[in-house]
């Protein structure tokens, strides 16, 4: 589907997803121009072209069910307040440091998780809230064809995963329900036009496009006082990979005055993939500095045995970067990390206690895997430990992408309840099990902290 569908593709598109009690009626070019006239914007098109096939929709999408009848839109900032300020207000006056445009706008990398804070204010939402997420379209990216850029925004991921329009979104929502692979429609090369100004503002200024540098000019750069210069240069430095690039950034991570450099370093090593930085993280994994963060997550974009090994070690190791190579293993599919997990989470040892009360929901990242570990010491004698567990579990129930998963964790759930006699335990699970029934929207806190 591309962003010239009619009404009549959107229809038919929409038929093959949903049953028909969950189409409305399209809204007319009079309601459209309307409600365009009050938010001050002309939308963009394949939304625009599926509300006059629907206006609004039920059931398409398992996380955000219910797409609004144009009438009910409002901008995101208007509607959840407090949750765009709680994105916002801790990024005021920092200088935000995102990949290169060319890697930024091609939603098939791994950098498209990330998303600009300061566009987060001027979006529009179009859906109700979900679970614990919402469908946002962003007027600060618009595309040559007008798309707007389409934010699937959620807590729990946390943040934004990033689409180039809605209709790329609903091809992807498709491709779920399917069980189909998702391939991102994008011509190579092109990029899309990015507001400074939000589209209220009558002239709205328009970011310039990103240099073009040579390795040489980027050598310069890179002895620049400034540090988010030298940060950024580092990043080019990615963008452009190869030999020289990669030693480079071997001596920066070795040799560099300034961590943030260090620690970018350490990121663009890992995502160029050079077999040549495998060792040097492993060894920066090891000094406990402010880069062995980052050089845990360079590690984390290999699919090697030897860095595979150095995080399953940092997570028996029960250091300060412990979760972070947890999260890793996690997101690598690595099941090898759960084992560890499990004995800090059951460990009465003083040492393991910061890493053992949230363990829970380290193991539940695994997944299947995770669950398997869960589900037998949701029983266990002491309450203390079933706590630490069923954290896992809720968050499972509650924020898993596997619907079969969510189902089971559910279910464990509501047998735990049934055992619990009552007091806070009992009340915290009975809270879980409506949010995960999706009765009422979820509060990810740890209910049993401090006590």
């Amino acid at each position: 589907m591309n962003s010239t569908s009619t009404p009549s593709e959107w229809r038919e598109f929409l038929s093959q997803l949903v049953e028909a009690k969950d189409l409305c009626a399209g809204a007319t070019e009079e309601v459209l121009v309307k409600v365009e006239a009050r938010l001050k914007v002309k939308l963009p098109p394949s939304y625009r072209a599926f509300l006059g096939a629907s206006n609004g929709v039920e059931n398409v999408s398992q996380f955000v069910p219910v797409l609004k009848p144009v009438e009910k839109v409002k901008w995101f900032a208007r509607e959840h307040r407090d949750w765009v300020q709680a994105y916002t207000d801790p990024m005021a006056g920092v200088d935000q440091l995102l990949p290169a445009e060319q890697e930024y706008f091609d939603y098939s990398s791994e950098s498209q998780g990330r998303f600009d804070t300061t566009h987060l204010a001027q979006t529009l939402c179009i859906s109700e809230m979900g679970d614990s997420a919402v469908l946002l379209l962003n007027p600060m990216v618009v595309w040559p064809d007008g798309e707007w850029e389409a934010w699937f925004f959620a807590n729990w991921i946390p943040g934004a995963v990033r689409y180039r329009s809605f209709a790329e979104w609903m091809r992807h929502e498709a491709a779920e329900f399917r069980q189909e692979p998702y391939l991102c429609v994008q011509t190579p090369g092109e990029l899309p036009v990015v507001y400074r100004d939000g589209p209220s503002k009558a002239n709205r200024r328009i970011r310039p496009r990103e240099e073009v540098l040579t390795l040489e000019e980027v050598r310069k750069r890179l002895t620049s006082k400034t540090r988010s210069h030298r940060v950024k240069a580092v990043q080019y430095l990615c963008r452009l990979g190869g030999p020289e690039a990669v030693a480079i950034l071997l001596d920066l991570l070795k040799n560099d005055y300034d961590h943030h450099v260090r620690c970018e370093a350490a990121e663009s090593l890992g995502k160029l993939r050079a077999p040549e930085a495998i060792v040097p993280l492993i060894a920066e994994t090891a000094e406990y500095s402010r880069v062995s963060g980052s050089a845990i997550h360079g590690l984390g974009y290999f699919n090697d045995e030897r860095s595979a090994q150095r995080l399953v070690e940092i997570v028996e190791e029960n250091g300060l970067s412990g979760c972070v190579a947890a999260h890793i293993l996690a997101q690598r599919k690595d099941a090898r990390g759960v084992k560890a997990l499990v004995k800090l989470m059951l460990s009465k040892d003083p040492k393991d206690q910061h890493t053992g009360e949230i363990a829970g929901r380290y193991i539940a990242q695994f997944e299947e895997a995770g669950f398997a570990a869960l589900e037998p010491l949701a029983t266990h004698a002491e309450a203390a430990t079933r706590q630490r567990v069923l954290l896992g579990i809720s968050d499972l129930a509650i924020g898993s992408q596997n619907k079969g998963l969510r189902a089971k964790a559910l279910k464990v759930l509501e047998q735990c309840l049934e055992r619990e006699a009552g007091g806070r335990m009992h009340q915290w699970l009975a809270s879980c099990v409506k949010a995960a029934g999706g009765y009422v929207s979820w509060v990810a806190d740890d209910p049993f902290a401090g006590g």
